[in-house]
């Protein structure tokens, strides 16, 4: 009996050490609760995320290389699986590239607001590197001189993130100006940082409102549509152009890495698409 009972003791005493000494499970982003998948298609994923000031994103990994772009100010604490977690600050409109592999949680401050909107790149990116902002934390920027198509009297461009197959701007449309967005030369992605609202540039048809996060699609040689800011301060919209790409993953049109789009104007672009070549919007999850 003395020595089933000294059997017993030394099983209890080891069992709390082998259940707490599990590592904690890692789930993809996709399966995380909080990330909701809005658009999906040849070149994207994109998830709207959504969390309640004090509560948390579980740990998860990102399978592909993911854009996170911060709307509104951020203020969250950071976890990783392997190392201290870090309390930083997400300015309003920043760029983040979450490299494939990476592992983390989140949790937002009691207090704040968190909304991000995750585009995971579903192509694996050649040659990527930063421009004029720090998208790749801790890599040299490779700001032009002269960033291309950067400014008018209507419009700022800010170039963020390049690869061979990927190029991102932020674009700040200044008050009560306009912008024509969706190019015959690549597939394009804009979501929206502050209100605004896009149209046909034709003129015809009804404008649609875009809030914070909103964002639209365009096909390759589709109608461009036609971004306005009536408001009295900038409206900024981020701009991603993906060069296309054939069967077998190879870019088709941009050998050296993907150029900067010409910009349609009215005069030189139709608003008379088919259905296929139409844009896609997406609002908020649950709205419309």
């Amino acid at each position: 009996m003395r020595s089933t009972r000294r059997m017993w003791f030394v099983a209890a005493l080891f069992l709390p050490v082998a259940s707490g000494g599990q590592a904690p499970t890692v789930i993809a982003m996709d399966q995380e609760p909080h990330h909701h998948l809005v658009l999906q298609n040849d070149f994207v994923k994109v998830f709207k995320v959504e969390v309640a000031p004090g509560d948390s994103i579980a740990m998860h990994r990102h399978d592909r290389d993911t854009i996170a772009i911060a709307v509104g100010e951020q203020m969250v604490t950071v976890g990783f699986p392997d190392k201290p977690e870090i309390h930083q600050k997400n300015p309003d409109g920043q760029l983040r590239l979450q490299k494939v592999g990476y592992v983390h949680s989140t949790r937002v401050d009691v207090g704040t607001a968190y909304h991000t909107v995750a585009v995971e790149l579903l192509h694996p990116q050649g040659n990527p590197r930063n421009l004029c902002a720090p998208v790749m934390a801790g890599l040299p920027l490779n700001c032009p001189e002269t960033p291309a198509g950067a400014s008018s009297q209507k419009n700022i461009g800010q170039p963020q993130f390049q690869s061979d197959q990927t190029r991102v701007q932020l674009v700040r449309v200044l008050p009560r100006q306009s912008v024509n967005v969706g190019h015959r030369e690549y597939f394009q992605l804009i979501v929206a940082l502050d209100p605004a609202t896009i149209s046909a540039a034709s003129g015809k048809g009804h404008e649609k409102k875009l809030r914070p996060g909103d964002f639209v699609w365009f096909e390759m040689g589709g109608a461009s549509r036609v971004f306005t800011n009536s408001g009295k301060s900038e409206a900024r919209f981020v701009e991603f152009a993906f060069s296309p790409i054939d069967p077998k993953g190879k870019v088709i049109d941009a050998p050296g890495g993907l150029q900067t789009p010409r910009r349609l104007t009215a005069e030189n672009g139709s608003d008379h698409a088919r259905d296929s070549t139409g844009p896609v919007f997406g609002a908020r999850a649950g709205e419309q």
